[in-house]
C-alpha cells in the first residue's frame, strides 16, 4: 500500500514539474558557387589600409578547415549551395570530374544544383554527376523528358544527427532557364514548391528545416520572409560576402551584410540566412541549437575566410615581395585575433588527389586559341606610348575584351546593351601570332567574374567621366559604344557624344532616362577604380563567367584576332 503511495506520490511530482526541454546542437558548414577553383585564388587584403597579396581557399585547405570543425563538433552537416563548376580551367578540362569527386572525398551531405551545372546541357550534366554519391537536390526541377537526370535529383534529403532529423529542400533560380542551357528542363515557383515541401516534411515529424538554394541573396531574403515553418536558409548565386566590420572587414573586404542575416519569418519566428561569398574562399559555419519544438534557441556565426600562409606588399620599386620579419608576425597576429579568417593548411591527401588534374591543366597553357594577324597593343590612356609608338585610339587589346564580354552573355539569352572595361583590368599587349591560353590569363590575370548591371544613361555618363577623370588603370574602355574624351574641358564634363549600337547595328545617343543592360567586371561593380556609381545600379547579377574564359570562348570562335574598326574612344588631349 505504502509502494503504491509513493508511486502516485512520484508521478504527481513529475506532472506539476515536467523535465526541462532537451537542447539539440547542430553545425551547419556550407560553400557555394566553388566555380571549379579547386587550387587557391590570388587576391587583395587591406588590414590597416595597407594592401597585401594573398591566396585564398582551395580545396586542399577547405577540406582541413571542414576537418577541424568536425574534429571539434559532433553534429556537423556540409552543405554545397550550388555553381561547383564552370569558371576554372579544370570544368574545361575535365568536364566535371575533379569537382564531383571532391563532394565525396570531402563528405557533403547535400549538394544543391546551381544555374552552371547545366551550361553542358541536361545530358551532360547527369552524366558528370556519376562521379559522386552525394545526394543532389533541386525541388523545382521539372525534366520529364531528361529521365537520367531526373532519376538522380531529389526535392529534399532527411539527415540524422544525434539521433534528430533535420530536413534538407533544394531550390534554384527558374531564370536558369535563360540564364543556362538547360534544354528541356524546366523550373516551377521555388516559393510555391518549397511550401508544399516544408508542409510535407512537417507531416513526416521534421521540425527542423534549411532551405540549400541557389537563388540569390535578396531572393533568399524573400523566401526568409515568405515560407512558414523554414529555420536557416543556405543560399548561392549572388556571390555575396557575408560578415562583420571586426571580422572580413578588418581585413579590407566589403560584406554586404551580416553572418547570419536574421529575417522575421512569415510565422513570427527568425529565419537565419546564410551564404559564402564564392571560389571556395569561404567555408560558412553557423552553430545551431533548437528546442523540442524545432525552434532555434541559438545561432553562433563562426564563419572562416581561408588564406594561405603567403602574404606580399609592394616595396619602394613597385614589386611584390613576401613579407618576413615582424610585418609578418604582425599580420598573422591580427588573422589569428580575426574571428572570421584563418591561415589554413592544405590537406595533402587532397593534394594528391589533384596531383594528376592539376598537371593536365597546367598542359592546357600552351594550347593554341587562335591567332593574332596584327599586334595588338595595349595602352591605357589613348596617346603615345613610352616608346613613341601615337595610338591615338588607344588599346586595341582592350575593345576585343569588351567584344568577348557581350558575346557571351549573347549566347545565355541574357544580352547587355553594351561592355564596361576599366584599362587596368587588361594587363598586356598581344603580339602577332599564335594565341594561347597562356596568353589569355596573362591578359587578364584577375579571375574577374562578369556582372550584369542596370543602370540608366546618365549613371553610365557618370562612370565614365570617372574614368576618364582618373586615367591610368581607371581609364574605360566600351563595347558596342563610343564616346569622345575632351580632356580641356573641366572635371566631370569631359565625356561627350556618347552612343549606343542597336541591334540593328545603327548608332543612337545614350538616353539619360533609359535602364540600359551594361556589362562589366566583378571589380568595376564593387566600386573598384572609384566606380562607386556603379554601386547604385538598379539591379546587379554575378553571371559566373569570367573574363579570361569568355575571351579563350571569343578567341576560338573568332579564331583571327584583329582590330575592331574602332576602339570607341575619340580622346581629345589636353594640350
Amino acid at each position: 500500500m505504502l509502494r503504491h503511495l509513493a508511486r502516485f506520490v512520484l508521478a504527481a511530482v513529475i506532472l506539476a514539474y515536467p523535465v526541462a526541454a532537451r537542447a539539440f546542437d547542430v553545425t551547419l558548414l556550407h560553400v557555394n558557387d566553388s566555380h571549379s577553383y579547386l587550387d587557391a585564388t590570388a587576391d587583395k587584403i587591406a588590414p590597416r589600409g595597407v594592401a597585401t597579396y594573398v591566396r585564398m581557399g582551395g580545396w586542399a585547405r577547405l577540406e582541413r578547415a571542414v576537418e577541424d570543425a568536425r574534429a571539434e563538433k559532433d553534429n556537423v552537416i556540409l552543405l554545397h549551395a550550388g555553381d561547383a563548376v564552370q569558371g576554372g580551367l579544370y570544368f574545361m578540362k575535365y568536364g566535371g570530374r575533379p569537382e564531383m569527386e571532391l563532394l565525396d572525398r570531402l563528405g557533403f551531405d547535400a549538394f544543391e544544383l546551381g544555374n552552371h551545372e547545366f551550361d553542358r546541357g541536361a545530358p551532360f550534366l547527369a552524366g558528370f554527376l556519376k562521379y559522386t554519391r552525394v545526394p543532389v537536390l533541386c525541388a523545382n526541377l521539372h525534366a520529364p523528358d531528361e529521365p537520367v537526370l531526373a532519376s538522380r535529383v531529389r526535392p529534399y534529403v532527411i539527415l540524422e544527427r544525434g539521433g534528430q532529423r533535420i530536413g534538407v529542400i533544394g531550390l534554384l533560380t527558374p531564370e536558369t532557364k535563360v540564364i543556362s542551357s538547360p534544354g528541356h528542363v524546366d523550373f516551377t515557383d521555388e516559393t510555391h514548391a518549397a511550401t508544399l515541401l516544408v508542409r510535407e516534411l512537417q507531416a513526416r515529424g521534421v521540425n527542423k528545416i534549411v532551405l540549400l538554394t541557389h537563388v540569390g541573396f535578396e531572393e533568399d531574403k524573400r523566401l526568409a520572409a515568405t515560407i512558414p515553418g523554414v529555420d536557416v536558409i543556405v543560399g548561392g548565386h549572388s556571390h555575396t560576402l557575408l560578415g562583420s566590420p571586426d571580422g572580413v572587414g578588418a581585413l579590407g573586404l566589403r560584406p554586404e551584410a551580416a553572418y547570419p542575416t536574421v529575417i522575421k519569418g512569415a510565422d513570427g519566428d527568425d529565419v537565419y540566412v546564410v551564404t559564402a561569398w564564392k571560389w571556395g574562399r569561404v567555408l560558412g559555419r553557423l552553430d545551431l541549437t533548437f528546442d523540442d519544438q524545432g525552434r532555434v534557441t541559438r545561432a553562433e556565426p563562426r564563419p572562416t575566410l581561408i588564406l594561405a600562409d603567403t602574404f606580399k606588399r609592394r616595396n619602394d620599386a613597385g614589386q611584390k615581395i613576401e613579407l618576413k620579419g615582424p610585418e609578418r608576425e604582425d599580420l598573422l597576429a591580427l588573422i589569428k585575433a580575426d574571428p572570421e579568417a584563418a591561415v589554413v593548411e592544405a590537406d595533402p591527401a587532397v593534394r594528391t588527389f589533384l596531383g594528376p588534374f592539376s598537371q593536365g591543366v597546367e598542359a592546357m597553357g600552351t594550347e593554341v586559341i587562335g591567332e593574332a594577324v596584327l599586334p595588338l597593343p595595349h595602352i591605357r590612356v589613348p596617346g603615345t606610348t613610352d616608346t613613341g609608338e601615337s595610338l591615338p585610339r588607344g588599346s586595341l587589346i582592350a575593345p576585343l575584351v569588351c567584344r568577348s564580354m557581350l558575346a557571351q552573355l549573347q549566347d545565355t539569352g541574357e544580352p547587355a546593351d553594351l561592355a564596361l572595361l576599366n584599362a587596368g583590368g587588361v594587363r598586356e599587349s598581344v603580339e602577332q601570332g599564335p594565341v594561347t591560353m597562356s596568353t589569355a590569363y596573362t591578359l587578364l590575370p584577375f579571375n574577374n567574374s562578369l556582372v550584369l548591371l542596370e543602370l540608366t544613361g546618365e549613371q553610365i555618363r557618370q562612370a565614365l567621366e570617372t574614368g576618364v577623370d582618373r586615367g591610368g588603370g581607371a581609364f574605360p574602355y566600351v563595347g558596342d559604344a563610343r564616346f569622345t574624351a575632351d580632356m580641356r574641358r573641366p572635371a566631370g564634363s569631359r565625356v561627350l557624344a556618347i552612343d549606343t549600337l542597336d541591334h540593328d547595328g545603327n548608332w543612337t545617343p545614350l538616353n539619360p532616362a533609359r535602364v540600359y543592360r551594361v556589362v562589366t567586371n566583378a571589380y568595376l561593380a564593387s566600386g573598384g577604380d572609384g566606380y562607386e556609381v556603379l554601386k547604385a545600379a538598379k539591379s546587379s547579377y554575378d553571371t559566373g563567367f569570367v573574363d579570361a574564359q569568355a575571351f579563350i570562348r571569343y578567341v576560338r570562335q573568332q579564331r583571327m584576332l584583329k582590330p575592331l574598326p574602332t576602339t570607341g574612344v575619340t580622346y581629345i588631349p589636353a594640350k
